[in-house]
């Protein structure tokens, strides 16, 4: 498996690989999260209002040297939420980069709100993911 090791406000991250099994269900969630363009964050909140999805996201990743899954992750991210999304950019990018290129999801998301803007009747531009 692949790691990356990076630093975020002076913590040490080291993620790996999502096993692709597990990483397939995740990416096709995160198209219904951005298929509405990368700036849906209330989107993320109705897929995921019990924070089992970024918690699936995180599962491979360590924080100075502290695993995050459910019985860390209020101890690592309260009052740090920006850290928080900074290491799911990272990781998500890590994992998912060849889905989120052109051909992957910015295909797919591009398709979907191109699709959404037409029955409105309405013209969309979507810069690629």
């Amino acid at each position: 498996m692949n790691s990356k090791t990076f630093t975020i406000k002076g913590h040490s991250y080291t993620t790996n690989s999502i096993p692709a099994r597990k990483a397939v269900g995740i990416a096709y969630r995160l198209v219904g999260i951005l298929a509405d363009g990368m700036n849906s964050i209330s989107k993320l909140y109705e897929l995921d209002n019990d924070g089992k999805l970024i918690l699936e996201i995180l599962a491979h990743t360590v924080r100075d040297d502290m695993a995050i899954n459910e019985a860390t992750f209020d101890n690592i991210y309260t009052g740090n939420l920006a850290e928080l999304f900074e290491a799911l950019k990272v990781v998500v990018e890590f994992n998912f980069a060849d889905f989120l290129q052109e051909g992957g999801i910015g295909s797919l998301a591009s398709k979907a709100v191109k699709a959404k803007g037409a029955a409105k009747g309405k013209v969309t531009h979507v810069a690629a993911v």
